[in-house]
């Protein structure tokens, strides 16, 4: 493949809480669904909303919504978590609904990318929300190719937007292993792998307030502008080191440890 130019990278954070999916959703939820609180399934903080959606649904149907109060018109990307009992196999065929009037009435609409079966999915979209600065009301919509009775959760719905004045991140992303040597290891140390860890760091010039240590964020960190080649997962902001010197510019430099599972960029 060609080579990648590092211009082309940049670091998202998710810093505005649309919804964090510790209740029910309960605004409006379609007579073919059951909306709940899933504290067994979750990735973030204690619980996922839930919606069991029977086969009557069909295309073009809102599932379910709830009532918010967020300024979006600052942020540019939703982030969010989202998984389901069947497979998605069409990015756009389920559609995350934002909007100023209640129910969902006239709504901004963010597709959601396919989702695999039973795998909880970092799910992010572009979005002009500029005009959106009152929001009350967000849902989420079958859209298309209706996969008939399917289970979908939903978990962490933020706003983003590029961490300003970014100029270079990375990533440690490694494996545990755990000694296994026994008699029969003929005088040789053995491993096996046993669970993955990821942490890392991103640095820039100061543009606006720093991040706030020790918050839960959704961490998208770009190779290029292809949605493929991106790091995303959980993280927690764990340090933030002000630099400045009289005769430089003002820096900021971030450390993050991820937690839970890391989605690997592509080619």
């Amino acid at each position: 493949m060609s080579r990648l130019k590092g211009s082309g990278g940049a670091v998202y954070v998710g810093q505005a809480t649309i919804d964090n999916c510790e209740d029910a959703w309960n605004e409006q939820v379609d007579t073919d669904v059951t909306a709940s609180l899933d504290t067994d399934d979750y990735k973030i903080g204690s619980g996922s909303c839930k919606f069991e959606v029977a086969a009557g649904l069909t295309d073009g149907d809102i599932i379910a919504s709830e009532v918010v109060s967020v300024d979006l018109s600052a942020y540019t990307q939703v982030l969010w978590w989202a998984k389901s009992s069947v497979a998605i196999n069409t990015a756009g065929d389920l559609q995350m609904l934002l909007d100023e009037d209640a129910l969902c009435a006239s709504p901004l609409t963010v597709n959601f990318p396919a989702l695999a079966a039973n795998t909880w999915t970092p799910c992010s979209t572009a979005a002009d929300m500029s005009d959106y600065d009152a929001t009350i009301s967000v849902g989420v919509k079958l859209a298309a190719n209706d996969p008939g009775a399917f289970n979908l959760w939903l978990d962490h719905i933020m706003a983003a937007k590029s961490v300003a004045g970014i100029k270079s991140w990375s990533i440690d992303y490694t494996m545990n292993v755990e000694d296994v040597t026994g008699f029969d290891s003929s005088g040789h140390k053995a491993f096996i792998p046993t669970i993955d860890e990821w942490s890392g760091s991103f640095e820039g010039f100061k543009d606006g307030a720093p991040l706030s240590i020790g918050s839960v964020v959704l961490l998208e960190l770009r190779e290029s502008s292809t949605s493929t080649q991106q790091w995303r997962g959980s993280a927690i902001v764990t340090a933030v080191h002000p630099n400045v010197g009289v005769a430089g510019v003002v820096t900021y430099g971030y450390d993050f440890q991820g937690t839970g599972a890391l989605t690997v960029a592509s080619a």
